[in-house]
């Protein structure tokens, strides 16, 4: 993955509100989620902890925030209707330490950043937030978030960066990836689990 999307791509898919929040009610709220994700993660790729507290610290801001069950579900596009039940738990795991794993080992190429959050726009579901990461002497990304309610809790469902969906992109390469193994999906926790 290259470096210009790694940080929006660490973020994607790792933020749902605390409970109490109605998104699709209020602008604001869907300004402060974002922003509350921004700041933990940027802490994070700013800490000097070890690897290995980093990615544990990286697993809990998922936990915290996301719905990992129904992110690692959409990862998996058209594979998530035929993976047994048996294989779901340890995939779900082994995606969180995937993650973790990809994310951590690529902080270090990071200092610095900062994300302006700007205005909340309401969408039939829920918000898109527009961000921009400042980056210092590089060019600047806007980042769209794309937020939704209707699950119950506001989730932060996509990132739109230069026109490309990362959930899109994450789903893409994991089909790419199943597929090469002849849709066995045993052998692609299996990987995904020596990853992490």
């Amino acid at each position: 993955m290259n470096r210009r999307l790694f940080l929006a791509t660490a973020l994607s898919g790792l933020a749902i509100a605390p409970p109490g929040i109605a998104l699709a009610q209020d602008a604001a709220a869907a300004q402060a989620l974002v922003r509350r994700v921004s700041d933990d993660v940027l802490t994070l790729i700013r800490s000097t902890s070890a690897e290995a507290e980093k990615k544990a610290e990286f697993t809990a801001i998922m936990d915290r925030y996301a719905n990992m069950r129904q992110i690692a579900g959409f990862a998996l596009g058209r594979y998530a209707r035929t993976m047994p039940g048996s294989l779901k738990s340890r995939y779900v795991e082994a995606f969180k330490r995937f993650v973790s794993a990809t994310y951590v080992k690529s902080f270090s190429e990071y200092s610095g950043e900062t994300i302006t959050v700007g205005t909340a726009r309401p969408t039939r579901n829920g918000y898109t937030v527009d961000t921009t990461v400042e980056r210092g002497s590089q060019p600047s990304l806007d980042i769209r978030w794309e937020l939704s309610d209707r699950s119950g809790q506001p989730l932060v469902e996509d990132f739109v960066i230069e026109g490309i969906s990362m959930a899109t992109s994450q789903r893409g390469e994991f089909t790419a990836l199943i597929d090469s193994y002849g849709g066995d999906l045993e052998k692609f926790v299996q990987y995904l689990e020596s990853r992490g």
